[in-house]
C-alpha cells in the first residue's frame, strides 16, 4: 500500500493530536480526578496509534500503544496520576512529536525505539498495578499459543485460503520459490468485528508479512481492502525465509486481529489450491470464452499476483530496497477553511465570469457599447476588491496553533529553573496570515524563554520584594487597525538599564560619555544586537541579545516590528506589531526623482504640507514640530539616492509615518493616490539596508518598489 498521498495529512492531524494530549495532560497533572481529559487523552493516543500503524511507522505505533495502555489504567482506575508518571508521560510525548518531526524531515521514523521510556512507563505501571511484567501491547495484540498455531488440518472451515483462484504466473512463482528453499505459506486472517479499521489492519498485516518476505496474493485484491469491500477475514498467500510460527506471530503482533489460520504448501500442493487439478486446469484454459460470464456470476474472488522476476530478488538487494531513502521535508500547506468563506468566493467568481462576459461583449460591439464597458469596469474593481477580501480571509488562520505549545514549554522551565510560574493567554483567537503564524512560533518562545529565565526572580528572592512568589508571564494578542499586536511579558524585575550601559561601555560599544547621552530606548535597543547578552553564564535556555537578535530580525523580516516597555522592579513588556497579511496591502503610491514607490497605508498617520522655514535643527539633524510634536524628518531622495525634483521655494509634501510610539516624516516629491498592490518579494537582488521590502507592479505595467517605513523611524 503506497501511503506516501496520505503523509501531508498524517502529519497534520498527527500534530493536533500530539497538541490535544498535551493540552490534557496539562489539566490532568492539575486535576488528577479530570475524567473528561483522561478521556480525550485515550482517544488521541488510541487515534495516533492507529494512523501511526497505518502509516507503517512501528516504533511510533509502538510508544503510543504504551502510553495509550497507561492511561488505559488510569481511566480504569487501577493507576493514579503522580508527578513522577507525568514526567515521565511528557517525555513520551516529546519522543513521540520527535517521530513525527523525523518523519516530516525524511518520511522515516528514525531507528531510536525509546525503551528507556517504555521500560520506565512499565516500571511505573508494575508498581501501581502490581501486575508482572507490563505488556507493550494488549492482550487481543498477542499471539494466540492456544489455538491455530498448528497448521489448518485438511478439513478446517476457516482455511479460507484455499479457495482462492490462483493465476498460473503465481502458481510458478510460488513453486520456484519452494525449489529454491523458501517457505510459501496460506493464512486467512480473521479480524475483530469490534474493529473500525479493518482496511488499515488488514494493511498491516500485509505489511508485517512483507518486511519478512513477499505477499503473492490476496483475496479480496489490495484495492478492494483499501475500499473495505470485505467482511471481518481476508486469505493470502506468502514466500518468506521465516518458519510458520514466526510468521503468524507477525501477523497476531497487530492490534485487532481475532485469529490467522495457516499451513505450508509443497510445489505439488501449491497447484491444488482452488480445488483446480491439472485436468480441470485444462478444462478451465479450453473456457476462456466464456470467462466474462464467468466473472459476473462469481465476482467475490480476486486476485493480485507478483510478476516472477519478484521471487529471484536477491536479500541483499531485498533489503536495499526496503530502506528509506532520503527526501525533501514535507512541509504542510493545508490550511483548514470555513465553508461559508469558500461560499462567498465561489459567488465572488461567478461574477466574476460575468463581469468578463459582459466585457468581452461590449469590447465586440464597437464605440456604441463604450458605456457598458465602463459600467463593467467599474463593477468589475468591485468585484475584484471584494475577491481580494474574501482571500485574505480564508488565508487568515487563528494564532493559537502558533501559542498552544507554549503552557507545556512553561512547566517544563518551571521545573528546570526551580521557579513558580503560570502562563496567561489572552487573544489566541485572533487570526494572522497563514504565513505570518508560521514564522511567529520561535520569536515568541526565545521572549517567553527570556520571561522565564531572567524575567521572573525566584521564589525567596519575590518575597522579600513582597510580590507573590507565582511569577506570571503573559502574552496578550489583539488586532489593531491593520495590524496584529502580540504582547508578551511578566511581572519579574525588569531590565536594569543602568546596567545595560554598563555593558555597552564594557564591551567597547561606546565610550561612557557617549553611553551617557544615551536614552533609555537608545540603550534597551542594544539589547538587540547579535551576541550582546546580560546573563552572567551562558545557559540553554535563554540570554539577553542571544536570541533577541533573532526575534527582531524574524519579525522585521514578516514586515513588522517590536519594541519594550520595561519598569525595574515590576517587569517588563515586549510590544510585537505585525501586518495581517503579506500577500495584499493598501499603499500610497508617490515620486520620488522620477521613480514611483509605494508606502503601507497602515504605517501612515497623516500627510503634511511643510514650509522650508519650519524645518528646525536639533543635534544637526532636520526636524519639525507638528502639534506638540517633534519629529524627524527624512529626506527620501537621500535615502534612496535619486535627485529630487521638488521645487524649494514650494512646500515640501511630508508623509508622518509611526512605528509604536515614534514618529519620522517622509519627504516625497509627488503624490499619486492610494492603490491597493501585489507584493512582490526582491530576495537577494535588492540590498538598500532594508529600506525596500519588495516590490509591485502597476497597472500599466511599470515596476514600483515599496518602501518600509519602520527602517526609516
Amino acid at each position: 500500500m503506497d501511503t506516501s498521498q496520505y503523509l501531508g495529512i498524517f502529519l497534520d492531524e498527527s500534530r493536533e493530536h500530539i497538541q490535544a494530549l498535551s493540552d490534557q495532560m496539562m489539566i490532568l497533572e492539575q486535576e488528577p480526578e479530570n475524567q473528561d481529559a483522561i478521556s480525550e487523552i485515550f482517544r488521541a493516543a488510541h487515534s495516533l496509534k492507529g494512523m501511526a500503524g497505518t502509516m507503517g511507522y512501528k516504533r511510533l505505533q509502538h510508544l503510543t500503544h504504551v502510553t495509550e495502555d497507561c492511561f488505559s489504567d488510569i481511566r480504569s482506575g487501577s493507576m493514579a496520576v503522580t508527578s513522577e508518571l507525568m514526567d515521565v508521560l511528557f517525555q513520551a510525548l516529546d519522543a513521540i512529536e520527535g517521530y513525527i518531526n523525523n518523519i516530516q524531515e525524511s518520511t522515516d521514523e528514525g531507528d531510536d525505539d525509546n525503551e528507556n521510556i517504555v521500560n520506565e512507563i512499565n516500571r511505573i505501571r508494575n508498581a501501581a498495578t502490581g501486575k508482572g511484567d507490563a505488556p507493550a501491547a494488549k492482550a487481543e495484540d498477542k499471539p494466540k499459543d492456544e489455538e491455530g498455531d498448528a497448521p489448518a488440518e485438511a478439513g478446517d472451515d476457516k482455511a479460507l485460503y484455499r479457495n482462492m483462484k490462483l493465476d498460473e504466473s503465481a502458481v510458478d512463482v510460488m513453486s520456484d520459490a519452494i525449489d529454491g528453499g523458501k517457505h510459501v505459506y496460506g493464512f486467512t486472517v480473521y479480524i475483530q468485528e469490534s474493529c473500525l479499521l479493518k482496511a488499515a489492519r488488514a494493511f498491516l498485516v500485509i505489511k508485517a508479512l512483507e518486511d519478512m518476505g513477499e505477499v503473492i496474493a490476496t483475496d479480496p485484491s489490495s484495492q478492494d481492502i483499501e475500499d473495505e469491500k470485505f467482511d471481518f477475514s481476508f486469505s493470502l498467500f506468502t514466500i518468506c525465509d521465516n518458519d510458520i510460527e514466526t510468521a503468524k506471530a507477525a501477523i497476531m503482533s497487530v492490534s485487532e486481529i481475532e485469529d490467522a489460520v495457516g499451513e505450508e504448501f509443497t510445489s505439488e500442493t501449491i497447484r491444488t489450491v482452488g480445488g483446480a487439478s491439472d485436468e480441470a486446469k485444462t478444462e478451465e484454459a479450453e473456457e476462456t470464452d466464456d470467462t466474462e460470464a464467468v466473472e459476473k456470476t462469481a465476482p467475490a474472488v480476486k486476485t493480485e499476483t507478483a510478476p516472477a522476476a519478484k521471487a529471484e530478488t536477491s536479500p541483499a538487494a531485498k533489503e536495499a530496497g526496503n530502506k528509506p531513502q532520503a527526501k525533501k521535508p514535507v512541509i504542510s500547506k493545508t490550511i483548514r477553511v470555513d465553508i461559508d468563506k469558500l461560499d462567498t468566493l465561489m459567488n465572488l467568481v461567478s461574477e466574476l465570469i460575468i463581469a468578463k462576459n459582459t466585457i468581452v461583449s461590449a469590447a465586440d460591439g464597437g464605440e456604441s457599447s463604450s458605456q457598458t464597458l465602463n459600467e463593467q469596469v467599474e463593477y468589475l474593481e468591485s468585484v475584484t476588491t471584494n475577491l481580494h477580501e474574501a482571500v485574505m480571509k480564508v488565508r487568515m488562520v487563528p494564532i493559537e496553533s502558533a501559542v498552544n505549545k507554549f503552557p507545556r514549554m512553561v512547566r517544563d522551565l518551571e521545573k528546570k529553573l526551580d521557579k513558580k510560574m503560570q502562563l496567561t493567554i489572552t487573544g489566541e483567537e485572533t487570526e494572522l496570515d497563514r504565513t505570518v503564524v508560521d514564522e511567529i512560533g520561535d520569536p515568541l518562545m526565545h521572549l517567553i524563554r527570556n520571561s522565564a529565565d531572567h524575567g521572573l526572580e525566584h521564589p525567596d528572592e519575590r518575597a522579600a520584594k513582597g510580590k507573590p512568589e507565582m511569577g506570571t508571564i503573559f502574552l496578550n494578542a489583539y488586532q489593531d487597525g491593520n495590524s496584529v499586536i502580540i504582547e508578551v511579558g511578566d511581572d519579574g524585575k525588569g531590565i536594569d538599564v543602568e546596567a545595560v550601559r554598563a555593558k555597552i561601555v564594557e564591551r567597547g560599544l561606546a565610550s561612557e560619555d557617549t553611553a551617557a547621552q544615551f536614552t533609555d530606548k537608545e540603550v534597551i535597543d542594544y539589547l538587540f544586537d547579535p551576541g550582546f547578552s546580560m546573563a552572567k553564564k551562558v545557559t540553554d535556555i535563554s540570554g539577553r541579545g542571544v536570541g533577541l537578535d533573532v526575534v527582531k530580525s524574524n519579525i522585521e523580516s514578516l514586515g513588522g516590528d517590536v519594541s519594550v516597555k520595561t519598569k525595574l522592579g515590576e517587569g517588563s513588556t515586549w510590544i510585537i506589531r505585525l501586518p495581517l497579511t503579506l500577500a495584499i496591502i493598501q499603499a500610497l503610491m508617490v515620486i520620488i526623482g522620477e521613480e514611483k514607490y509605494a508606502i503601507p497605508l497602515d504605517s501612515i498617520q497623516t500627510i503634511e504640507n511643510v514650509a522650508s522655514g519650519d524645518l528646525k535643527l536639533v543635534q544637526g539633524k532636520e526636524v519639525i514640530q507638528l502639534r506638540g510634536t517633534v519629529i524627524p524628518i527624512v529626506r527620501m531622495s537621500n535615502i534612496l539616492g535619486v535627485e529630487s525634483t521638488h521645487n524649494d521655494a514650494e512646500d515640501m509634501i511630508v508623509v508622518i509615518v509611526k512605528k509604536g510610539d515614534s514618529l519620522a516624516g517622509l519627504v516625497v516629491d509627488e503624490l499619486m493616490g492610494q492603490q491597493e498592490v501585489v507584493i512582490k518579494s526582491l530576495g537577494k537582488y535588492i540590498n538598500t539596508d532594508r529600506v525596500i521590502s519588495g516590490a509591485t507592479i502597476l497597472g500599466d505595467g511599470e515596476v514600483a518598489l515599496i518602501i518600509d517605513a519602520n527602517a526609516l523611524i
